[in-house]
Formats: structure tokens, sequence, C-alpha cells
């Protein structure tokens, strides 16, 4: 994925959260990771995105309904922009975000994660 394309689907998810929940949550990062399904119904390979949203506010007020239906709000605008991959999104409270990312680096050899 590229840097461009990688900002394209951070701002149309940041953009659609942001527009629900406004002044209840900082959503920092967004991160976006290329990954290629091979266990699949017909493991093809296809590839889909991993969103992770960490996000920092009271999680009772994080509507389970609206985030759940999260794909059906960005797929849309993913597809206008000519993003085709499946997006696939995950929600991380701020406070488990730190040892969230240091597994990831340690499975990647200490590579860096990007940030919002």
């Amino acid at each position: 994925m590229t840097l461009e394309r990688d900002e394209i689907v951070k701002t149309i998810v940041r953009e659609t959260i942001e527009e629900r929940f406004a002044g209840e949550f900082v959503f920092d990062p967004i991160r976006v990771v290329e990954d290629v399904d091979e266990f699949g119904p017909d493991a093809t390979g296809e590839t889909y995105l991993t969103i992770t949203i960490v996000y920092d506010g009271d999680q009772k007020n994080l509507d389970p309904g609206w985030t759940g239906s999260l794909i059906r709000r960005i797929r849309p605008r993913l597809i206008e922009a000519g993003i085709k991959e499946f997006p696939s999104p995950s929600w991380v409270e701020k406070s488990e975000w730190l040892s969230i990312q240091r597994k990831w680096q340690r499975r990647n050899r200490g590579s860096s994660l990007d940030s919002a």
C-alpha cells in the first residue's frame, strides 16, 4: 500500500467516525495495513485492509451498533477513491495501544509502526 493510499483510507475513516463521535473521543492513531487472506473460503490470497482505530474516551459512549456498521459506511467511499480492498476495522482503547504496538514491533523484528 502506498503512502498516498494509506492517507486516503485514514482520511475516510477519520472523517466518518469524527462525524458521529465529534467531541466525545480522540481517535489517534488510525493504522492501516494491507494484509492477505490466505485462509478464506477459497484461499485465493485476496488482499484486505486491517484498520486499527485507537480511541481515547469513555468506551460506554462507543455505540456498538454504529461501530459494527463502519464497514458499510466507509466501503462506498473507499471504492469511489479507487481502493477496492475490503476494510476490516478494529477498535483499541488508548490505554491498551502501547502494549499492542510493542507486540507488533517484536513480531516485526523492531520495524517501526506508522502513526496517525
